[in-house]
C-alpha cells in the first residue's frame, strides 16, 4: 500500500477468533497478503477462551476482546428503545422489508444496538492510540463488529472502515428470525462493503433494499497454493470431505450414500468437527465391511494441504444445502482432486 504522507498505514482487523482456535481458516492465507500491504496490523480477536494460537507474520500484533454481552448487559439493552437508530430500523422492518415484528426481531434489534455501542467503545481505544497514523478498520464478518465500525466512522471521518459479507451474515434466511439488524446503517456508513459473491451484491439490492450501492464491491475469497497437483496412485478409493460437521453441510447424507458403495474397497477422510460428528461415529458400523472412515477433526490450513499430498484423495465431496464461495472446494481443485458438490450458493 502506498504511503504518500510518510504516516504508517495501520490495519485494525476484527476477527471472530483468528488466530485463536481452529476456525476462520481462510484468514490463514489472507493475513499474509494483508501483512505485506500494511506497516502494522492489530488483530482484535473475539475468542477470549481458546488456547490454540496459529502463527502470524511479524508485523501482526494480537489483542483479545470479548464479543458476547453478558446477561445483565442484554437486560439493559431494553433502554435502546429510546435510541433514534432503533426507531429508524423499526420503520424499515415494517414498511421497507414488510416484515411482521416478533419478540425475536425486537430482541435482536435491541441487543445488537447495545452490543455494537459497547464494542465501538472498546475499538475506539485503539483508534485513539493510532490517531497520528493512517488508520484502516476491517471487520471480517458483517455482524455487531461491523455495526460498531459504522458508529466509529460517524465520529472519526478520517479512518477507513470496511467489512466482508459471507453467508450467515448476508442472507436473512440463514438467521433464526429471518432478519439481520441495521444492514442499511452499515452500508451507509462504511467506506466499503465487500461481498464474496455477485449473488451477495444482488441480494443487498433486492432484499436489503440498499440502492446507494457505490461502496458495495465484489471481493472473492481465494487460496495460496504453490504445490503441484497430485497424481492418484491408491489401491482403493479415497473420498475426502472438508467442512464444519453441522446440519447445513449434510454430512449425514454423505454417510447414507456411502452405505450403497459396497462393490469396492474405499476410505472416507472427514476433515472438520461439530455436532454431527457423533452421528457419523454412531453409524460407521452400518457401512460396508470393505470401508473405513477416518475423522480428522479441525485442521490448520497447512495441515490440510499436507494431508492432500500424503493421502492423494480420488474425490472431494460437498453436499451442503447452502454455500457462499466454498474455499474448501477451491483448495481441492488446486490439488487436481475431482469434486462433486451440490449446485447451491
Amino acid at each position: 500500500m502506498s504511503n504518500v504522507d510518510n504516516k504508517k498505514n495501520i490495519l485494525i482487523f476484527l476477527t471472530g477468533g483468528f488466530p485463536f482456535g481452529k476456525g476462520e481458516t481462510f484468514i490463514e492465507n489472507e493475513i499474509k497478503e494483508l501483512a505485506f500491504r500494511f506497516d502494522e496490523i492489530i488483530i482484535l480477536a473475539h475468542d477470549v477462551n481458546s488456547i490454540d494460537r496459529r502463527p502470524v507474520p511479524k508485523n501482526v500484533f494480537i489483542e483479545r476482546i470479548d464479543y458476547e454481552p453478558n446477561a445483565n448487559f442484554k437486560i439493559f439493552s431494553f433502554f435502546k428503545v429510546l435510541a433514534k437508530h432503533f426507531w429508524i430500523e423499526l420503520y424499515r422492518i415494517k414498511f421497507i422489508y414488510k416484515k411482521n415484528l416478533s419478540i425475536g426481531i425486537l430482541k435482536t434489534m435491541l441487543i445488537s444496538l447495545q452490543n455494537s455501542k459497547r464494542l465501538a467503545k472498546d475499538y475506539n481505544h485503539y483508534v485513539l492510540k493510532n490517531k497520528e497514523k493512517n488508520l484502516f478498520m476491517y471487520s471480517y464478518w458483517c455482524n455487531d463488529s461491523a455495526l460498531a465500525l459504522a458508529f466509529l466512522k460517524n465520529s472519526n471521518k478520517e479512518i477507513k472502515t470496511f467489512t466482508r459479507l459471507h453467508r450467515w451474515d448476508l442472507y436473512f434466511e440463514e438467521s433464526k428470525y429471518n432478519y439481520l439488524p441495521y444492514r442499511k446503517l452499515i452500508c451507509d456508513c462504511l467506506d466499503a462493503v465487500f461481498s464474496i459473491s455477485e449473488d451477495g451484491i444482488d441480494y443487498i439490492a433486492k432484499t436489503w433494499k440498499v440502492t446507494n450501492n457505490s461502496n458495495i464491491r465484489l471481493s472473492r475469497l481465494g487460496i495460496l497454493n504453490n504445490r503441484q497437483p497430485i497424481k492418484t496412485i491408491n489401491n482403493h478409493f479415497k473420498l475426502v470431505s472438508c467442512s464444519n460437521l453441522i446440519a447445513v453441510k449434510r454430512i449425514d447424507l454423505i454417510l447414507e450414500s456411502l452405505k450403497f458403495l459396497d462393490s469396492c474397497s474405499w476410505e472416507w477422510i472427514v476433515i472438520g468437527d461439530g455436532p454431527q460428528r457423533e452421528f457419523i461415529e454412531a453409524n460407521i458400523s452400518l457401512l460396508p465391511d470393505s470401508s473405513s472412515v477416518k475423522i480428522m477433526g479441525r485442521m490448520p490450513n497447512k495441515d490440510i494441504y499436507n494431508l492432500y499430498e500424503k493421502e492423494k484423495p480420488d474425490l472431494f465431496i460437498n453436499l451442503s444445502s447452502s454455500e457462499g464461495i466454498p474455499v474448501s472446494i477451491m483448495e481441492a481443485m488446486s490439488f487436481g482432486i475431482p469434486v462433486i458438490a451440490t449446485d447451491v450458493g
